[in-house]
């Protein structure tokens, strides 16, 4: 038998099926990591901010918990956990939003435009995380649960469930998109609600 038998050993046994959904809507969020990103395929450079699921939220630590139990050897961090917010000048207000959600979700923190972003490292705010479709690489349509905004930690209790990003780039609300999967004949995969990270990094 061709396999590595350290890990083999070392390695907790899960069965198939036997994984942690995060649930859709707000969660309360710490950021890891904040920096710039130029994407190698349109040359763009945004700001890449990754959070995890804060220690006060009861799903605390979701995403930390989804690496270390991630036994591929070229692992990362979860794109459903990564957001980019463009820096261009049209987009600007909505980077500004993002600071100011920031700084009202975290009252002794004030924002240093001529600072590095690593002063956003460590600051709660709240993530809004909905479904988005995807193809998956048998032809099938999967679903993924992805980190779709950020909001202030006073509007946590506010958040709704957003609508849901179908393959075809449309958006359709969630309750609409529960009816739409329950009378469609589509895969199993989208129907158990799945999460599964995109096969790709953007």
């Amino acid at each position: 038998m061709n396999f590595n038998r350290d890990l083999f050993n070392e390695v907790e046994a899960k069965e198939f099926g036997e994984f942690e959904n995060l649930e859709l809507g707000g969660h309360e969020v710490v950021i890891l990591d904040a920096r710039e990103y130029t994407s190698e395929f349109s040359g763009n450079t945004s700001l890449k901010v990754c959070v995890d699921i804060a220690d006060n939220d009861k799903q605390g630590g979701f995403f930390k918990r989804q690496y270390d139990n991630n036994t591929n050897s070229n692992k990362k961090w979860s794109n459903n956990a990564t957001r980019y917010l463009s820096k261009k000048d049209e987009q600007i207000a909505f980077l500004k939003g993002f600071i100011t959600s920031l700084e009202k979700s975290n009252k002794s923190f004030k924002f240093d435009p001529n600072g590095e972003w690593e002063q956003l490292k460590g600051l709660h705010l709240c993530g809004v995380f909905g479904l988005e479709e995807y193809e998956r690489q048998d032809g099938n349509i999967g679903t993924v649960t992805k980190l779709t905004q950020f909001r202030s930690l006073d509007k946590l209790s506010e958040i709704k469930i957003p609508k849901v990003k179908m393959i075809n780039g449309t958006y359709v609300d969630y309750e609409e998109y529960k009816d739409y999967i329950n009378s469609s004949n589509i895969t199993k995969e989208v129907k158990e609600n799945k999460t599964d990270d995109l096969p790709f990094e953007i």
